[in-house]
């Protein structure tokens, strides 16, 4: 299964989680620009629960790399937690082609 982890809002205001889960999307209830410190703490050990549970199984799970210190700062969770969940994609023909032709113009 395919899931991504994002967020709904940018950088200054972060209102949402949102966790993808092939065609089926979980968004967080609260609205995080509103919550308490209490309630986002207890929203980041949800999370790290459910990657945790979800990449016991063969999951393919995305995180951008911009979002994760966002992520891990609004929801106080410790720096670098949510890198452990995510999983290396395989490249698609074309990056395969794309790589190849980059290493022999070297």
């Amino acid at each position: 299964m395919k899931i991504k982890l994002g967020i709904r809002g940018n950088s200054d205001q972060v209102s949402a989680i949102i966790i993808k889960l092939d065609d089926l999307m979980l968004v967080t209830a609260d609205n995080l620009f509103l919550s308490g410190t209490e309630s986002r703490a207890n929203i980041g050990k949800s999370i790290v629960s459910l990657l945790e549970s979800l990449s016991c199984v063969d999951n393919q799970i995305e995180i951008g790399e911009t979002i994760i210190p966002m992520i891990e700062s609004e929801l106080y969770i410790e720096e670098g937690i949510l890198n452990k969940f995510i999983t290396e994609k395989e490249p698609s023909e074309e990056e395969k082609s794309i790589n190849q032709m980059k290493r022999s113009r070297e």
